[in-house]
Parts: structure tokens; C-alpha cells; sequence
């Protein structure tokens, strides 16, 4: 039996997170609290990608990966969780004379050097995740026509559970039309409340 205890993923798209203004999708990883012994995927919160003193210091371990699905994530940590085991059996905090930091054992090393493999994040860097694990993200100009509007009878009176559903539509949509279970789409909702809102305009001006 296991003795890392796995944080699972519980939303198909839980590692994707798309700030405004920013060009793509934040670092997803998958994160090794060795005082805690649980393994978790998340995606990096900071802009700019920076990390807590505890992933500074070792206390955490952080492995990059793809943005992938709940599924493919929550696979991944079982498929990892017998070399997670084996962190957690050989490490030990030391003080460097500045800090209190994670000094790993021979065994704990060579354990984290196959969990980098299997990810893809060492040498060669390989990409080990197929088209079927990752989240599918589309550009808002890829993902609308422009005939939003008359496709689904937007208008001013639209309300926002209405736009909601219109918004899971189009994604479930576009989930079809690659090999992704799940598509997302930055701003696609933004775009929907502009044609309610752009509706509103010209109705205000026909009065």
C-alpha cells in the first residue's frame, strides 16, 4: 500500500487557468508536500511563474507537466505515487546556514530523476502525454464565427445562465473536433456578454 496520500483532481479542466492580459495558460505541475506526504497537480497562481519558499527550499516538490485533464492527472499521480513513496522515505531537512532546506537521500534522488523522466521534464524532454490527455485550449478567433448572435437568438434579454449554456455549447463543440475530451476557450465568455451587450446597444438606438 501506498503511503503518499493523492490529492485528486475533481473538474475535467482544473489545471487551466488563463489570466486577462496574459498571452497563454499558467504552468500546470504536479507537486510532491513531503512534510505533509501528498501528492497534488495544480497550476501556478503567481504570474510570472515565481514559487512559495516551500518549493524554494525543497519542502515541495514541483514536477512541470502539460495542462491536462482531471483524468489524465489524477492517472499520472497513481502511475508515480510507488517513486513518491520512495521521496518520502529518503529526505531530511538540514540548515545551510541561512535556511532550513531539503537535503534528498541517494535513493530519494534517483526516485525524483524517473518521476522527471516519466513527465517529460529531463533529458531528452520528450513529450509523453498523447492529444487524449491534455486540455484542448482554443483562441477566441478559432473558436467563434461571428454568427454567434443569430446561431443562438443572443439578444438583450439573454440572461447569463442562458449565456452559460451557450458558452458549454460551443466548447462541447469544439471538444469535438479534436481529440481532446475537453475543450476551453479564454475570453470565450467575454465574447458572448459583447453580443448581449451589443444587442442592447441597437435596441437602445431603434428606440
Amino acid at each position: 500500500m501506498s503511503d503518499v496520500k493523492i490529492i485528486e483532481c475533481t473538474t475535467p479542466t482544473e489545471l487551466f487557468r488563463h489570466y486577462d492580459g496574459q498571452s497563454g495558460a499558467q504552468p500546470a505541475y504536479i507537486e510532491l508536500d513531503l512534510p505533509n506526504g501528498t501528492l497534488s497537480a495544480d497550476y501556478n497562481a503567481e504570474i510570472g511563474n515565481g514559487i512559495p519558499f516551500s518549493v524554494y527550499h525543497g519542502q515541495d516538490r514541483r514536477y512541470g507537466i502539460p495542462v491536462l485533464t482531471a483524468d489524465a492527472a489524477n492517472r499520472v499521480m497513481k502511475e508515480i505515487a510507488p517513486l513518491a513513496d520512495r521521496i518520502l522515505a529518503d529526505w531530511e531537512e538540514i540548515w545551510d546556514g541561512s535556511n532550513t532546506v531539503v537535503r534528498l537521500g541517494e535513493d530519494a534522488r534517483a526516485a525524483e530523476d524517473e518521476i522527471e523522466a516519466r513527465l517529460g521534464v529531463a533529458h531528452p524532454y520528450e513529450q509523453v502525454f498523447g492529444e487524449e490527455d491534455l486540455v484542448g485550449q482554443w483562441d477566441i478567433s478559432g473558436a467563434v464565427n461571428g454568427e454567434e448572435a443569430e446561431e443562438f437568438g443572443i439578444t438583450a434579454a439573454t440572461s447569463d445562465e442562458r449565456l452559460e449554456e451557450i458558452e458549454a455549447e460551443i466548447l462541447e463543440n469544439l471538444a469535438d473536433c479534436g481529440e481532446s475530451p475537453v475543450a476551453v476557450c479564454a475570453g470565450l465568455d467575454a465574447y458572448l456578454r459583447t453580443l448581449r451587450d451589443n444587442a442592447a446597444a441597437d435596441q437602445e438606438n431603434e428606440d
